[in-house]
């Protein structure tokens, strides 16, 4: 599955009654980690990115890992959320 909007995931958790978690992700190894356990969970899951991460990794980098996850967990509905940065 691709990247899909907040929207998408929020209507379908409100729909079907249940929560989504937001995991902050810097690097492929918290990448990894997450991916597997929503695969284990068989649960939709938020990558968020803190204005750390992307001051550490880059946005370049941060949306190559996500894409790269998405192509590795392609039955995980993922949505990539940017909001802790400063523009």
């Amino acid at each position: 599955m691709a990247r899909i909007t907040l929207r998408q995931l929020l209507d379908h958790a409100a729909e079907n009654n249940y929560a989504v978690p937001a995991f902050n992700i810097s690097n492929m190894e918290m990448g990894l980690a997450i991916m597997s356990a929503a695969r284990a969970a068989n649960a939709p899951v938020i990558l968020a990115a803190s204005r750390g991460a992307r001051a550490y990794a880059g946005d370049q980098l941060l949306a190559r890992l996500i894409d790269g996850l998405v192509e590795t967990f392609p039955e995980i509905p993922v949505c990539m959320h940017l909001d802790h940065g400063n523009d």
